[in-house]
């Protein structure tokens, strides 16, 4: 299953469902949870891109899965959408990226979930070029070669687009393995190499770098 995948965090069983169904509408891929210890156990088994996060929520707060993820080192982007009054400034301090009250309207939820994804590719766009023939959507995680889609198998797919989020900086394996399998996963470096190696051969060797002690390098168009 490929796309974007939101894990939401809401122990309101209706509004959960009237999210999930507008996010589904908008081909977003989504999850969901009733409580902070389920929100764990689901990212230890899965890869998500969105985090989208209610604080009054049983078990653990919506507070201190921040700080647990920050902890943890998950980069994956947090949205809090939450009707707590005065909850705004210790959200950003507790460490999510973007922050909306449930009073809002449905576009805008959808205009900033898509804005914060945008965020963490560094485009204003849906399609990043990464050669001359070559184009990734980020919302669809689809690659396409002269317009005609690429088929590349899950794993060198959350590789490359991982690559592409770094595009011209060197990313190391074990960095890579933590951003592409779940906590989970007992993957090795070696199975790392074995998808660059796949991708090289879908991309061609020249798109990406590598050197022994930094890792591996999407290098940036142009280059």
């Amino acid at each position: 299953m490929f796309g974007t995948k939101i894990l939401f965090l809401e122990d309101d069983k209706l509004y959960q469902e009237t999210i999930k169904d507008l996010l589904e509408e908008e081909k977003f891929y989504v999850d969901t949870c009733n409580d902070g210890e389920e929100f764990l156990n689901k990212i230890y088994n899965n890869i998500y891109d969105l985090y989208i996060l209610d604080i009054n929520v049983p078990q653990i707060d919506g507070y201190e899965i921040m700080k647990i993820l920050t902890e943890y080192k998950d980069e994956t982007i947090r949205l809090v959408l939450t009707s707590i009054p005065n909850s705004t400034i210790k959200s950003f301090k507790s460490g999510c990226d973007g922050f909306l009250n449930k009073t809002g309207n449905n576009i805008e939820l959808i205009l900033r979930i898509k804005s914060l994804i945008k965020r963490t590719y560094r485009t204003y766009h849906s399609n990043i070029q990464i050669s001359k023939n070559l184009i990734y959507n980020i919302f669809s995680k689809e690659l396409y070669y002269d317009k005609k889609r690429v088929e590349i198998e899950a794993q060198p797919l959350l590789i490359l687009n991982y690559l592409i989020k770094k595009r011209g900086e060197f990313v190391s394996k074990d960095i890579l393995e933590s951003n592409v399998y779940p906590s989970n996963s007992d993957s090795k470096s070696d199975v790392i190499r074995y998808h660059i190696w796949n991708l090289r051969k879908i991309l061609g060797v020249e798109l990406i770098e590598s050197q022994k002690n930094r890792g591996y390098k999407l290098k940036p168009i142009g280059v």
